[in-house]
């Protein structure tokens, strides 16, 4: 196995949209429009499906002229860089741009006020929340805003359909298994014969939300076969090879057959790798689908967070139908921001990001989020000022 290691840009996506800005990036007052945002017609209600939205759902906010500024997590970075070209089009002077720098930096943007919101697929650590709520100058809160599976995905000449189970994931991912023929992964394929190239393993070499969702996951599911923990930041055996964010991992796959490595699922897709079935506690390998990835969160997530802030975790034991390495991914955000207006401003994106943008999520390789979370996370939003 190779040991050189890829050194990837970061990604960085959305951009500025729409019409000049009134204001900047530094809390300065901007001028609200009179255009509004329509609210929600539809929310996933698990399972992929859509209902209507409730009726006593929070009217959406208006749209508000100014410039947002998010980071964080890769994970969701393709679902915002659709919601920042859609809100956009929408409001007419607001200009929102997101930078894909990975949850841990997403986290200490927002409590050193270089961001005015964040994504973070992992929730704060008590230390991360009491610089955040420091750089709000409020309490800040964590909210579910989109949803979607960590793909295992591969790049192995003739192999386009590959079974996995979480205790060979481990095995992979722990530097124990070395070789794509191993009798381990044959018997996950059923005695399939398969070529003997090395497996070369990539990692998040950043301070990764999707890191920490992966190695929690293997914590939970595969305990006596992984033994490395669960953080943002793994250091993995010697002969893995890390790269930054999740554009770095994917072509680092990419470009090497053998290659593997854990992806939110939309990454996969832009690269046209295959994405392994998986078999966590159920007794079947599942792929990851949007109707999959909604079962396991249904099955696996729960908040633990109170008021408006929306944090939880997710059981990977309980995920027994639905994709068991399923997440949900969190906007970050402060109560009460220092200007008012560019809390209004961020009020009205995530709103919209969390109500009529979830419309986009299954085109990219997402889910939409559950109907009762849409229904919590627009009225923990509209309390944002």
């Amino acid at each position: 196995m190779r040991t050189s290691r890829i050194a990837a840009t970061l990604l960085t996506v959305g951009g500025l949209l729409a019409a000049a800005a009134c204001g900047t990036n530094n809390n300065k007052a901007a001028t609200s429009t009179s255009s509004t945002p329509a609210p929600s017609s539809s929310a996933s209600a698990g399972a992929g499906s859509s209902s209507a939205a409730s009726a006593s759902a929070p009217a959406a906010p208006a749209c508000v002229a100014g410039q947002l500024n998010g980071q964080g997590s890769t994970f969701q970075a393709n679902m915002e860089t659709q919601w920042t070209k859609d809100f956009g089009a929408q409001c007419a002077g607001a200009q929102v741009s997101y930078q894909g720098t990975g949850s841990g930096a997403g986290i200490t943007s927002l409590g050193n006020g270089t961001a005015d919101f964040a994504g973070s697929d992992v929730t704060m650590k008590d230390t991360e929340q009491t610089a955040a709520n420091a750089g709000c100058g409020s309490t800040a809160i964590t909210i579910p805003i989109t949803a979607g599976g960590v793909g295992i995905t591969y790049n192995l000449k003739g192999v386009t359909s590959l079974k996995l189970s979480t205790k060979t994931v481990a095995g992979i991912f722990d530097g124990k298994i070395t070789k794509w023929n191993d009798p381990v992964i044959a018997a996950d394929n059923g005695g399939a014969t398969l070529p003997s190239t090395p497996i070369s393993v990539f990692y998040r070499n950043d301070s990764s939300g999707t890191t920490g969702v992966f190695t929690a996951y293997l914590v939970a599911d595969a305990a006596s076969d992984w033994t490395l923990g669960t953080s943002k930041t793994i250091t993995f055996f010697g002969g893995a090879q890390g790269a930054k964010g999740s554009s770095g991992v994917s072509a680092g796959v990419k470009q090497t057959d053998g290659g593997i490595t854990y992806i939110e699922t939309s990454y996969a897709k832009g690269q046209s790798l295959p994405v392994a079935s998986i078999k966590g506690v159920g007794t079947d390998f599942v792929d990851p689908t949007t109707d999959t990835v909604s079962k396991g969160i249904a099955e696996g997530f729960s908040i633990t967070g109170s008021g408006s802030d929306l944090a939880g975790k997710m059981d990977y034991t309980k995920m027994m139908t639905g994709y068991p390495i399923s997440t949900v991914s969190y906007a970050l955000a402060c109560t009460k921001y220092k200007d008012a207006t560019k809390g209004s401003l961020v009020k009205s994106y995530l709103y919209y990001a969390i109500s009529k943008g979830q419309a986009a999520a299954d085109g990219l390789g997402y889910a939409p989020l559950p109907a009762d979370l849409v229904a919590k996370g627009e009225t923990s939003i509209s309390a944002i000022s």
